[in-house]
């Protein structure tokens, strides 16, 4: 019998019952809170969503991955394995306040465990192949001699992998320590490495091997708890979805249960007789019957019972009587309150707002306040400039690294009674843009027929083919700040005291931008290369990325996801890629595009493997084009990495930076130029973004990013200001082809309405001349040099936080001179004051507001926002 699947009562079918906060506090906060007043009522975050924290908040390292209550329940442990610095969290359980903070190296894990009497903890250390010992007498910790698993500890990570090694060798640190479990007589400690994708059982004495089980690379064995009986050890499976139930005496799997995709946490109850499991991609709990050993209920945590993936339960906790469950619920900005008091029947009676991305909840003793840690905190913010202020292009400071700037948050509050929690709900459902009726008909669509993009998804649209061009790492500022129009009036919101590759190193991106569309309010969803290219082509990043990738960048060691191919468990997202959406519905398409095996182009991936400038691979794609002229089947989707833009920096006898992006602007150009010269033209738009922002310059936002959209339908010579993002162009390509959204941020992003029209102009673009030696190589000693050849350029994007710091530094000096001074970044809301977009192309009321099929007045977030 299948499990009973339990959703939130709370679950509204329309926005329309909800309510907004009053927008009295629009700008997003610095980026360190020193007190609970520093954090405002409601900040508007970049990608369009809302934070509505609740409670009393503490600045803490990003990225908190664990926490663990003494059994005498008067200390408290967290750890944080982010891009900051790692470190175990001392906090005392009866106000939630930190009281010491320990160093850990290289600990991005999910393991902590307590001895039975208190004396003794030990946290899984990640990357550093050891598990970290404390003792700990009257609620103070102190670390003894670390624990070394054998067969690990000599090998190294990332950072030590030899030159030329493989792809997964690169990529898959031997040490991966994630989940740890201690027995009752504390004689043994188990841990799984996921890495290798095994589970080993250590004398906890000494760190002696006594036992070790090898799981099936496809397993990716995770998270740990032992049985109060001592002799079963659950683990939870990562890539199978499921819960194996292991002989403590011989790590043999007595039991299967199956769960859901990516089971990132366990949690047993008092009795042992229920077993609660996270699963991130299946936005579900799932509660496991440990007598019966079978799987008893889901509870569903989606907002609503048609919401696309998005909840991303990571972190659970029991109320101290067990009557309630927390749950984490990191990508709605969340905490779940889950009724479990009636066994096999529970309700998820509301949700908590927190900060971003809550990633560790936690009950504190009394039973009367919750602690919750959030990985992003309050999002980004300014970077100490006072809103309304003249910003100096070249002040005389550098600005961080955009990791740098993601700080964690600690909060604790007061559990709500069901009134307050009726409240912080309604806060919850109105700080996402999703509603079920936008996976059907978006928010401001149009007149069904009046615009080139469907009012409503399975409505035709006279575009049947996409090229998806996906860049890397430059923000609007430094390619767009320059921008002019046909007479030389500067045109959109840009600086161009910040722009590196302007009009005379990118003439084709300048004149698709003036002949087409200028698009200078669109913002990256993700932060780096890791989460950007998930976010680029799924409109999603799985827990365990979004916990890991933020230790790689800040130089503590790599994850152990295969990112050599889109096939790792780890890595795949819950409503796949956009080429999986037209698999499914029998579009044809091709692949031009990393590590994809599907339907790829062969030469294209040779060319890549062997270096080729991008103004030559163009040629290959152009060389399908006119095949496909032949034969008149080009694919209705084709998705294509455009990389040469990213540099190798000033590594001697590499192209210059300018070269670089020289190179990446004629091929760019090339193919627009084939496109719009084929008779596929007539029905075609190219969609151009980077994979991320990756902390270029920009004076309005580290995450706004240069952007195109080509097309006969958008050749206008406008500027359009609307607010988009990377899932907004996501969200346009899906509404075109008819494809349903992937996550709730597509599903509730701004389609691209307003920089199409229905009247096309076939005038084909001409492909413009690079202005520059496309065959500039950097000397011996340029500027930077020696820095640049200690960079991994093998593939974009493989470098630290200090490495990308470094090399926006060097793009900055030897483009701009050695003595011009570093300029400061901007972190605030890309909105105005009135928390609304500036949008450049007015938009049709009439149209905004026509009835829809059931003759009802829509309205929109937008509209109940103004309203």
């Amino acid at each position: 019998m299948p499990a009973l699947p339990r959703r939130p009562v709370v679950q509204l079918t329309t926005f329309s019952v909800l309510f907004l906060l009053p927008l009295a506090a629009q700008q997003a906060p610095g980026p360190f809170v020193k007190s609970p007043e520093a954090v405002p009522p409601k900040i508007k975050l970049y990608n369009g969503w809302y934070l509505t924290p609740v409670g009393q908040h503490q600045t803490i390292g990003d990225i908190p991955q664990m926490a663990a209550l003494s059994p005498d329940r008067k200390t408290l442990a967290v750890t944080t394995g982010g891009a900051s610095e790692h470190a175990l969290l001392i906090v005392d359980p009866a106000n939630g306040k930190v009281r010491q903070t320990l160093p850990l190296t290289r600990a991005q894990s999910c393991g902590i465990v307590w001895s039975a009497d208190g004396g003794t903890l030990y946290v899984a250390g990640g990357n550093s192949g050891r598990i970290f010992v404390f003792k700990v007498a009257n609620g103070e910790a102190e670390a003894q001699t670390p624990i070394d698993v054998p067969e690990l500890a000599i090998l190294g990570s990332r950072d030590t992998a030899a030159p030329g090694s493989t792809d997964k060798e690169r990529f898959a640190a031997p040490a991966f320590l994630w989940g740890l479990a201690l027995s009752a007589d504390r004689s043994t400690l188990y841990v799984t490495n996921l890495s290798n994708d095994t589970l080993y059982a250590l004398n906890a004495a000494d760190g002696t091997l006594k036992a070790k089980r090898a799981f099936d690379n496809a397993d990716r064995p995770g998270t740990l708890c032992l049985a109060r009986d001592g002799r079963t050890l659950y683990v939870g499976l990562l890539g199978r979805g499921t819960v194996a139930a292991l002989d403590v005496a011989t790590l043999e799997t007595r039991a299967t249960m199956e769960v859901g995709p990516h089971p990132n946490s366990l949690l047993l109850t008092g009795d042992g007789s229920r077993l609660f499991v996270a699963c991130g991609n299946a936005d579900a709990v799932y509660a496991i019957d440990t007598v019966a050993g079978r799987t008893a209920e889901k509870i569903s945590l989606k907002l609503t019972p048609k919401a696309p993936a998005g909840a991303t339960p990571n972190a659970l906790a029991f109320s101290p009587d067990e009557k309630s469950l927390y749950v984490a619920c990191s990508d709605n900005n969340a905490v779940a309150v889950v009724d479990i008091a009636a066994v096999g029947h529970a309700i998820v009676k509301g949700f908590i707002p927190t900060a971003a991305y809550p990633s560790v909840v936690t009950a504190l003793p009394d039973g009367r306040q919750l602690l919750i840690g959030c990985g992003k905190g309050f999002g980004f913010g300014p970077n100490n400039l006072t809103e309304g202020k003249p910003i100096d292009p070249v002040a005389p400071r550098s600005y961080p690294y955009i990791t740098a700037l993601m700080k964690g948050s600690l909060t604790t509050l007061t559990v709500p009674d069901g009134k307050q929690l009726a409240t912080y709900t309604k806060q919850v459902y109105a700080n996402t843009p999703y509603a079920d009726a936008l996976t059907e008909r978006p928010s401001k669509a149009p007149r069904a027929g009046s615009n080139p993009i469907p009012s409503r998804l399975g409505d035709p649209s006279p575009i049947k083919h996409i090229l998806y061009i996906i860049k890397e790492n430059r923000t609007y500022d430094q390619v767009f700040g320059d921008m002019t129009d046909a007479k030389g009036k500067r045109i959109g919101n840009g600086d161009p005291n910040l722009t590196l590759f302007g009009e005379n190193v990118t003439p084709n991106h300048h004149a698709l931008a003036r002949e087409y569309i200028l698009l200078d309010n669109l913002y990256c969803n993700g932060e780096v290369s890791v989460d950007g290219h998930h976010w680029s082509n799924g409109a999603y990043v799985p827990d365990l990325m979004q916990r890991t990738w933020p230790a790689q960048y800040g130089g503590k060691g790599a994850p152990p996801i295969r990112y050599g191919d889109f096939g790792d468990p780890l890595a795949e997202t819950p409503g796949g890629r956009i080429w999986d959406l037209c698999e499914r519905k029998g579009i044809p398409y091709r692949t031009y595009y990393y590590h994809v095996d599907k339907k790829r182009n062969e030469e294209w991936s040779a060319a890549r493997r062997r270096g080729e400038r991008d103004y030559l691979a163009a040629d290959i794609f152009i060389k399908d084009v006119q095949e496909w002229e032949k034969t008149g089947d080009m694919p209705g989707f084709m998705v294509m990495a455009l990389s040469e833009d990213h540099t190798s920096g000033t590594r001697p006898g590499a192209a210059t930076p300018q070269a670089a992006v020289a190179s990446n602007d004629l091929g760019l150009g090339k193919i627009v130029e084939a496109c719009s010269k084929s008779r596929f033209w007539k029905e075609m738009a190219i969609f151009v973004i980077e994979d991320d922002a990756q902390n270029g310059p920009d004076h309005v936002d580290a995450h706004r990013t240069m952007g195109l959209v080509i097309s006969p339908y958008t050749r206008q010579s406008k500027v359009d200001s609307t607010h988009y993002t990377t899932c907004s162009m996501l969200r346009t390509m899906e509404l075109i082809l008819g494809l349903p959204p992937m996550s709730e941020y597509d599903a509730g992003a701004t389609p691209m309405y307003a920089s199409f029209r229905n009247k096309a102009d076939l005038t084909p673009f001409s492909a413009r001349p690079a202005t520059i030696d496309l065959n500039a190589k950097n000397a011996p000693r340029a500027l930077g040099a020696a820095r640049s050849m200690k960079f991994d350029f093998s593939a974009p994007d493989r470098l630290t936080r200090a490495d990308e710091d470094d090399l926006n530094r060097i793009l900055w000096h030897s483009i701009k001179g050695e003595n011009a001074p570093y300029p400061v970044p901007v972190r605030r809301p890309s909105f105005s004051a009135t928390g609304l977009p500036n949008v450049a192309i007015e938009e049709d009321e009439e149209e905004e507001n026509e009835e829809n099929e059931a003759g009802e007045k829509r309205e929109t977030p937008e509209k109940r926002e103004k309203n």
